[in-house]
C-alpha cells in the first residue's frame, strides 16, 4: 500500500471536483457541456473516478480497522461538518441575500428550513425565492445529490461486510459481477433511462474489488492497464461505450491513483480541497451568474468562479474539515475479535453505567435528613 501523501489520490479528486465545476458551468449557462457520446460529460466521468476511488479507500479503511462504530464515526466525520458548512452558508447566508422574498418572508418560509434535509440524505435543492430567474433556476446546490448516493454504498458495505463477505474476496468479486451482469444485460443500461444509484454503486464495488486483489496487479500494473484497455476498446467498438468505461476506467483510475508521481503527489501538502471544492462550486457558480445576469462569456466564469471555490475549500478544509478529521478514533493495535460484536459494544456501555447514573440520580434526589444538633 502507497504511504498517505506519497501517492496521486488528492491530485485525482481535486481534478475531479474541477470537472465537475467545468460541467456545470455549461449547464447553468443553459447549455450543452463538452463530451466524448453515450452521456460521458466531464461531470459524469469526475462522478465515476469519485465512485472508484471511494470504493477502493474505504473498503480499506474497514479491513484495518472492521469496528462498526469507529467506521461510522470516521465516515461521519469526513462528511457531515462540510456538509452542515455549506448546508448552513446557503440557507442562512446566500439565501436572504440574493432571495425575492423580504428577510422576515425569507426565515417563515418552511422552504428555508426543509433544505437542512441535506443533512438527513434527503435532496432539497430549492431555497425560497433564491435564483428563480437564472438560466437553471432555483437549485441552489445541485453537486450535492452525489453524497446521499455515497452514503448508502457505504451503508451496504457495512452490510457485506457484517455479513462476512469481505473475508472472501472471491465473493466480493463474484458479487459485483453478478451486480454488473444486471445493471448491462437485465436494465441495459446503455440504452435505458441512467439509474445513477446503480452505476456509480457498480463503480464503488469495482473500486472495493481493486483493493481486495491489489497484491495481483499492484506491482503489474501497467501490463494490466493496456490489457483492460485493449478489452474496453473492443466492447466500445461493438457498440457498448458504457460497459467499456466500466472495464477499463476503474482499474486506470486506481493504477494512476496508487502511483506515486513526482509534483502530483504533493498536491495535497496544503490540505486535501477536493471535498470542499465539491460542495461548494455550483453555489458560487449560480451566485456569479446572478450577480452578473449571465452575461459573461463561459471562460470569465470558470476561472472566476474556480477561484472563489478554491479560497471556501482551502476555508473549509483548514477551519471545518481537518478539525473535525482530529477527532476520528484511532485505530487500536488488536483488532475486534469479531465485527458483529461491536455492534452491541453501546448496549455493553449503556448497561455497564446505567445502574451508575440511576443511582447517582437517587443519590441527588433523597434529602438528606440531618440529626438535631445537641443540647
Amino acid at each position: 500500500m502507497v504511504a498517505a501523501n506519497k501517492n496521486n489520490f488528492d491530485f485525482l479528486r481535486l481534478t475531479a471536483a474541477f470537472m465537475v465545476l467545468f460541467a456545470h458551468q455549461f449547464a447553468l449557462l443553459g447549455r450543452a457541456a463538452p463530451d466524448i457520446g453515450a452521456r460521458f460529460d466531464p461531470g459524469a466521468i469526475a462522478l465515476y473516478t469519485f465512485f472508484v476511488i471511494s470504493g477502493y479507500l474505504v473498503v480499506q479503511s474497514w479491513i484495518a480497522d472492521p469496528h462498526v462504530w469507529r467506521f461510522v464515526a470516521r465516515r461521519v466525520l469526513r462528511i457531515w461538518p462540510a456538509l452542515v458548512f455549506t448546508t448552513v452558508a446557503c440557507a442562512f447566508v446566500l439565501g436572504p441575500l440574493v432571495s425575492t422574498l423580504s428577510a422576515g418572508e425569507y426565515f417563515r418560509s418552511h422552504e428555508t428550513y426543509a433544505y437542512f434535509s441535506w443533512l438527513r440524505m434527503r435532496a432539497t435543492f430549492d431555497l425560497p425565492g433564491v435564483f428563480e430567474n437564472l438560466p437553471y433556476p432555483r437549485a441552489v446546490n445541485g453537486s450535492l445529490w452525489s453524497v446521499p448516493l455515497e452514503v448508502h454504498w457505504y451503508q451496504i458495505l457495512v452490510v457485506a461486510a457484517l455479513a462476512g463477505l469481505m473475508r472472501h474476496r472471491w465473493a466480493v468479486i463474484a458479487a459485483t459481477l453478478a451486480f454488473a451482469v444486471y445493471h448491462f444485460g437485465v436494465y441495459r443500461a446503455q440504452t435505458s433511462e441512467p439509474q445513477w444509484t446503480n452505476e456509480f454503486g457498480l463503480f464503488f464495488c469495482t473500486g472495493v474489488c481493486l483493493y481486495l486483489v491489489r497484491d495481483l496487479w499492484i506491482d503489474r500494473r501497467i501490463v494490466v492497464a493496456l490489457g483492460v484497455s485493449a478489452v474496453a476498446a473492443i466492447v466500445a467498438g461493438i457498440g457498448q461505450p458504457v460497459i467499456a468505461a466500466w472495464v477499463a476506467w476503474p482499474f486506470l483510475v486506481i493504477a494512476f491513483g496508487t502511483a506515486s508521481t513526482p509534483f502530483l503527489r504533493s498536491f495535497g501538502r496544503f490540505g486535501d480541497f477536493s471535498y470542499g471544492a465539491y460542495v461548494f462550486a455550483f453555489p458560487v457558480q449560480q451566485t456569479l451568474i446572478w450577480a452578473t445576469s449571465a452575461k459573461w462569456p463561459v471562460g470569465s466564469y470558470l476561472a472566476v468562479a474556480a477561484a472563489l471555490t478554491l479560497a471556501l475549500a482551502f476555508v473549509s478544509w483548514h477551519c471545518v474539515e481537518k478539525p473535525a478529521m482530529r477527532l476520528k478514533p484511532r485505530r487500536p493495535a488488536q483488532a475486534p475479535a469479531s465485527p458483529l460484536r461491536t455492534l452491541a459494544e453501546p448496549l455493553a456501555w449503556l448497561r455497564a453505567v446505567l445502574p451508575t447514573l440511576v443511582k447517582d440520580v437517587f443519590r441527588r434526589r433523597t434529602p438528606r435528613i440531618r440529626s438535631p444538633a445537641p443540647d
